[in-house]
């Protein structure tokens, strides 16, 4: 969910258009249903009707897609920094610090004001619970509340992975003391991602959270703090393997496609809704791996995201950079703060209406987040770059 501070310049325009996809799945996943009123039958309204069963799963495949990118992105910092220095306490500390002033203060700022605009609007009161959500203590180990600001259950799971996974490489590089730095850094990360894949097997055979995968799996940071280290992978490969990586980009890429069709049809409600199933040995095997191929699946897309480097259509390719840009802001404002107190309960049939009061959505929520960015994200990313 969250992009570096960087140029156009130094932007890569493919891995641009990889957030853009993930952040356009995420919400329309979330609003789309809004145009139910607006179809029929018959014709275009049946197609709309379709359209909408056919959004459901994306906005999980997006969260996906955001994890891996991340991982990819803060996992080329972190190798670089591993391999071509001392990893000092000092360095893990800076690394932690540019993290956190990319990514704590927009998500405040929304937080309190959810908080305080859904005591005003009568949906939630001012309680203590809600002071879990600052740290992200909300969903560590239980499901995340579902009532109240439902999609930053992904939000706790990048940072606490931001936290843990840089600061337990550190304390075991101190501990072992590794010759081979290059070895012990893959080593070291597909145990961690190991040790995530266990505990959901574990928790299959007797599940702490209930039957639900969705509440009780996925969005439960103790069994999602993996999610990003597949795009972490991804990077050291690229680190120390890229002519072969980039050789390989276009059948990496195709087996991903391929992947992505098969997943989408295992979530989709009248597929096999994978999700939902509760027959036993397969749910076994749906609640301990399928959030190891989901990330995985997608991490396959990234060598080839990473080498385009321009797109020729000019207005194409700065709507791209323009929505990857404010993609968090799109994220924190999309839909507890925009979509659910403004827009879920207007009830209407006129078909055009509809339209247009879900166009009007979107131009508010691409204008808000646009402001967003520009007068409080781009501010404090400039201060932490001062600082630094």
């Amino acid at each position: 969910m969250h992009q570096h501070n960087s140029s156009a310049q130094e932007r890569i325009i493919g891995l641009d258009a990889i957030r853009t996809l993930a952040i356009l799945a995420v919400v329309f996943s979330h609003t789309f249903y809004f145009l139910g009123p607006a179809t029929s039958p018959t014709g275009a309204g049946r197609l709309l009707g379709r359209l909408i069963d056919w959004m459901q799963p994306l906005g999980a495949l997006g969260v996906e897609l955001f994890f891996v990118l991340s991982g990819f992105l803060i996992g080329t910092m972190l190798i670089k920094t591993y391999v071509t220095s001392d990893f000092s306490a000092k360095e893990v500390r800076l690394f932690l610090q540019r993290r956190w002033f990319r990514t704590l203060p927009s998500y405040w700022l929304i937080l309190t004001i959810n908080i305080v605009l859904y005591q005003i609007m009568g949906f939630s009161k001012i309680e203590p619970s809600k002071a879990l959500f600052y740290p992200f203590f909300q969903n560590v180990w239980q499901p995340h509340p579902p009532y109240f600001f439902g999609e930053v259950w992904s939000l706790s799971v990048e940072e606490w992975s931001y936290l843990i996974l840089p600061i337990s490489l550190w304390g075991i590089t101190k501990l072992v003391a590794p010759k081979n730095k290059k070895v012990f850094l893959i080593q070291f990360l597909v145990l961690f991602a190991f040790t995530f894949i266990l505990f959901r097997t574990l928790n299959a055979a007797q599940p702490i959270n209930g039957e639900d995968i969705d509440a009780g799996i996925r969005k439960v940071v103790l069994f999602r703090l993996d999610a990003l280290v597949y795009g972490i992978i991804m990077a050291y490969v690229h680190f120390f393997k890229r002519d072969w990586l980039h050789q390989f980009r276009r059948p990496l890429l195709a087996l991903s496609i391929i992947g992505t069709v098969l997943l989408y049809y295992c979530l989709y409600p009248k597929g096999l809704d994978l999700n939902h199933c509760s027959d036993y040995p397969r749910k076994f095997y749906v609640d301990a791996f399928l959030y190891l191929l989901l990330p995985l699946n997608f991490s396959l897309l990234l060598p080839f995201a990473n080498s385009v480097r321009s797109i020729p259509n000019k207005l194409l390719s700065g709507l791209i950079r323009h929505i990857s840009k404010i993609s968090y802001s799109m994220y924190l404002i999309h839909y507890s703060l925009l979509f659910i107190p403004f827009f879920s309960f207007i009830t209407i049939d006129n078909h055009y209406q509809v339209w247009a009061l879900y166009m009007l959505y979107w131009i508010l929520l691409i204008g808000a987040s646009s402001l967003l960015y520009r007068y409080f994200e781009l501010p404090i990313m400039n201060l932490r770059d001062k600082l630094k």
